[in-house]
């Protein structure tokens, strides 16, 4: 075989891959009541009962119906995951090491999550466990910009709600995101908008921020959170948020540009004992955890 037949059958298996991914990334599935773990190339629609028993991630889009429940096991039969780093907080944290990212799971979207539930069609993000406890499962964590999150509630996870990227266009609201380990909403990397949600019972904060560009974070109820609203850096403008029951309400970093306006904060009282637990872990309400 010559070297022009050899090129011409490699120009055809060329243009063969590219067809079918391209067709991958355009096309949609439809997944409903089903259990479900691993790498999808192309957009994604979910309804009825899922039930995650691995890290997910999705290339593409991700529509999640109105009445759709997700469950996520406490484990990962696909065995991933990386160690955050250690950042003075969280040193001897053990949710934060390779051993806990790898035994359980996420969910990670490339693209856009569109989930909007109804008041009578709730769309439920949770533990699939028999005794649900913090950081049973790790975050949802999107990139896409246009992405809705409204009328959803995500409880039991280590990360919450975990937007990432530049999304401006992008909101989470009239959602519940409680019994966090870390972070309700974790939106450090993003400028999303986050409006009129409930949060609670979170060992970090209930909100953190880090990204530029005036993002707007506004009317939201936050309770039972060692934090209300963290703004380590960026630019963003918190305004008229009910923090109640926490150890700070909103902290702005000397290095954040953030604006605090008419937020109102009763904190958590003097004698209260208040911790978050993962094993012999434990998050004070006041003061930083043993380091």
């Amino acid at each position: 075989m010559n070297w022009k037949k050899l090129l011409y059958i490699l120009i055809i298996i060329i243009v063969l891959i590219i067809v079918f991914i391209t067709y991958k990334f355009l096309s949609t599935t439809h997944i409903s009541n089903t259990s479900i773990s691993g790498w999808f190339i192309g957009n994604q629609v979910w309804s009825g009962n899922i039930y995650i028993t691995g890290d997910v991630d999705i290339l593409g889009n991700l529509t999640v119906l109105p009445g759709t429940t997700v469950k996520f096991s406490v484990g990962d039969d696909r065995h991933n995951g990386d160690e955050v780093p250690a950042d003075g907080f969280n040193d001897k944290d053990p949710t934060r090491l390779k051993s806990y990212s790898t035994t359980h799971s996420s969910l990670f979207i490339l693209g856009k999550l569109i989930a909007e539930g109804e008041q009578t069609r709730p769309i439920i993000f949770t533990s699939a466990g028999q005794k649900p406890n913090l950081a049973d499962w790790e975050a949802i964590i999107f990139r896409g910009d246009g992405s809705i999150i409204d009328n959803i509630t995500v409880e039991y996870t280590r990360n919450g709600i975990n937007p990432t990227g530049k999304q401006p266009n992008s909101v989470i609201k009239n959602t519940i995101s409680r019994h966090a380990m870390w972070g309700a909403i974790s939106s450090a990397n993003s400028n999303i908008k986050i409006i009129n949600n409930y949060l609670s019972d979170a060992g970090h904060e209930g909100i953190d921020l880090k990204f530029n560009g005036n993002q707007e974070v506004s009317g939201n109820i936050i309770d039972d959170c060692h934090t209300g609203i963290a703004s380590i850096a960026g630019s963003q403008i918190i305004k008229n948020n009910i923090i109640t029951n926490c150890g700070d309400g909103v902290y702005i970093d000397p290095q954040s540009s953030a604006v605090s306006i008419d937020n109102i904060f009763t904190p958590a009282p003097e004698e209260s004992r208040r911790t978050w637990k993962y094993d012999d872990y434990e998050i004070p309400v006041f003061d930083y955890p043993e380091i």
